[in-house]
């Protein structure tokens, strides 16, 4: 016998006088009067409490929870005197002592039993509470709207007559029945939700609520890892990291932020304890017509074994659902992904640094990639992300570019070799064919072969887009650049990409938007005011012009920048180009270094073509990465394409030239 036996058989009274009239209230009850375990007490006590709390948020607060923590509903509350003093005192105890149920070794077992007479006290007010309130329709079937398929995503298969979309990965939480078999074993059955219905949805930023803080970066690692693990399924679109990371803490609700996102649904997630297990609870939430949440789920497992209970849920909610899984996808499901616990905490917070894009989160990347090496040499993931971080240090000019696509290289093909079915690492592979070795058809293989293993991969979507460009497929470029920014249309470097697409496809106010759109999120992303200056020739605007071109000369001095702007005054923006040039031509003839495609670039501005080519053949000697452009340029200067040095050069390149 428990010390807290008799507070729970008074809760099982309360509960037997209200039994079948409060679904999700019961559903809950009923698993804390079976359990026997002073962490699942607490977990389930808590539980009951944001049934009652999300119920008092639509009621009182006139809105849904959305991913709020309790503690802030439960202020509200108290602030707008919706609930007696009293009762909130309970509610802000039982919130606050639950909370240990994800710290097995850091409370008394004695501390469980006000948890449960708080709990006792706000359920006895609660359930007079409804007594006075008009009932509340219970949960009404989502009405299924007519919505085009992403294009480039696998429609699941149904059955005739009904829709079904695969819903998976450990946000989905499915059905409650099945996770019991693989979780807890003690957990009863749950609410099946109208799954048919999702096909696309964001997996909101995860909330920590283990009560420390600095494990923040690992639950952030989980995070994208776990968007990249439900980007696999090919009949789901998610929407990537970046993106996902802007509604951190938001007071949006699923509803607003489906509705920005063009999505059908949100997974929230709530890490309670990372010790040698992981505890977490995952809610499904469908936004339309109105929100609603469909799917509840509680997780505990080993940390080695994070990776499989990712794979697990997916192919039990597959098959909840009756989706029929590719044969590859099934494959992939099956195979095993055990790994050192501290490789794992390693590898999570590379991957949060990695998604930042900056260098010394780069840095902190390869730091924490290493680690995870060094923890667990055989597991192909830390080689990957080492090679996408070299990759991403040598594309973007933040050191030195041969070395760092060597060591993307030399990391990449080990990842490959551990695991031929790392999406990432054909995602590299495919990005230093395109770039350095100028192998176009190579290049394209390996950027399908990624997509094929993650369809939802959005920066793999936009630079196969520059792919197709270079090789002026212009529809296939436009396809697969509207699925890159539907996938993460808040992420700047894929504005960026996006505006610069869309200019040498001619559409220059689409371009114009979305560099602008760009700048707003990230005013330092130099690729988007490359466009837009672009852009601003396009249309004239040359003010514009020489203030966005002022911006790209971070490096320059207040003197020399007042200098451009006389020449700009004096003689307008050509006078800057030839001004640009005269100091480039300086600094290469006393064996500077310059940019050979940028100084090609400013000749072409100004009508003089043969230096323009002077500068093309130089960067096509050196092997610029930047020259894969080349056959951009024509869309600008249709005049090349009678330039004899101009055709052949995208000919020794293999490029075509319309």
């Amino acid at each position: 016998m428990t010390i807290w036996s008799a507070e729970i058989k008074d809760i099982e009274k309360l509960y037997d006088s209200f039994k079948d009239q409060h679904p999700k209230l019961d559903k809950e009850l009923e698993k804390l009067i079976k359990a026997d375990d002073e962490n699942m007490v607490l977990v389930y006590s808590r539980r009951c409490l944001e049934v009652i709390i999300t119920d008092l948020s639509e009621r009182e607060l006139k809105r849904p929870r959305g991913t709020e923590p309790l503690k802030g509903i439960i202020d509200k509350l108290n602030r707008e005197e919706k609930v007696p003093h009293n009762i909130i005192v309970s509610m802000q105890n039982l919130n606050s002592l639950s909370t240990f149920g994800a710290h097995p070794k850091d409370f008394d077992p004695r501390q469980v039993k006000p948890v449960i007479l708080d709990l006792a006290t706000t359920l006895e007010w609660y359930l007079k509470y409804l007594e006075t309130q008009p009932a509340m329709e219970a949960g009404q079937d989502v009405v299924k709207e007519k919505r085009i398929e992403p294009s480039g995503f696998r429609k699941a298969s149904s059955k005739p007559g009904k829709r079904i979309i695969m819903v998976a990965g450990i946000l989905l939480a499915g059905a409650i029945i099945i996770v019991s078999l693989i979780v807890f074993d003690i957990i009863g059955g749950g609410k099946k939700a109208r799954a048919e219905s999702i096909e696309s949805l964001v997996i909101l930023p995860f909330s920590n609520y283990t009560g420390d803080e600095t494990l923040e970066t690992f639950v952030s690692g989980m995070h994208t890892c776990l968007i990249a693990d439900m980007g696999r399924l090919s009949g789901l679109r998610v929407i990537n990291t970046t993106t996902s990371n802007v509604y951190k803490n938001t007071d949006m609700s699923v509803h607003e932020i489906a509705i920005e996102l063009n999505v059908e649904a949100a997974i929230e997630v709530s890490v309670l304890s990372i010790r040698d297990s992981i505890i977490i609870k995952v809610n499904l939430i469908s936004a339309f017509p109105e929100e609603e949440t469909v799917w509840i789920g509680d997780y505990r497992e080993g940390k080695s074994q994070l990776l499989n209970l990712y794979d697990r849920i997916i192919k039990q909610i597959a098959d909840e659902v009756k989706i029929e899984l590719t044969a590859d996808e099934e494959r992939l499901l099956a195979e095993s992904r055990t790994v050192d616990p501290e490789a794992l905490v390693a590898y999570m917070k590379g991957q949060f640094h990695w998604e930042r894009l900056g260098k010394e989160d780069l840095d902190s990347a390869i730091h924490y990639f290493r680690i995870a090496i060094e923890k667990d040499p055989n597991w192909a993931d830390p080689y990957a992300g080492m090679s996408m971080t070299w990759l991403a240090l040598g594309h973007g000019a933040l050191a030195p570019q041969a070395d760092s696509y060597d060591k993307a290289s030399e990391y990449l093909y080990k990842a490959l070799e551990l695991d031929p079915n790392s999406a990432n690492s054909h995602y590299v592979k495919a990005m230093i064919a395109f770039y350095t070795e100028w192998a176009w058809e190579k290049s394209e293989k390996e950027f399908l072969k990624s997509l094929e293993l993650n369809p939802s991969n959005a920066m793999c979507r936009i630079y196969y887009a520059h792919l197709l460009l270079a090789l002026r497929r212009s529809d296939e470029t436009k396809y697969q650049a509207n699925l890159a920014l539907a996938l993460d249309p808040l992420q700047p470097l894929i504005l960026g990409l996006y505006s610069g697409l869309m200019h040498y496809l001619g559409d220059h106010q689409a371009a114009l938007i979305q560099a602008e759109k760009a700048l707003s999120i990230d005013p330092d992303n130099n690729y988007a005011l490359s466009i837009l200056t672009k852009a601003y020739l396009e249309t004239g605007d040359t003010l514009k012009w020489h203030e966005a071109m002022k911006k790209i000369w971070y490096w320059a001095d207040e003197e020399y920048l007042a200098y451009l702007d006389t020449v700009f005054q004096e003689g307008g923006y050509l006078a800057v180009i030839k001004d640009r040039i005269r100091v480039n031509e300086e600094v290469y003839g006393k064996g500077g270094t310059i940019a050979f495609v940028g100084q090609a670039d400013r000749y072409m501005i100004t009508g003089d073509y043969d230096k323009a080519m002077d500068y093309l053949e130089k960067a096509y000697e050196v092997r610029s990465s930047n020259l894969v452009g080349a056959s951009f340029y024509i869309d600008d200067y249709p005049e090349l394409k009678d330039n004899p040095r101009y055709v052949a050069l995208l000919k020794k390149m293999n490029l075509p030239l319309k």
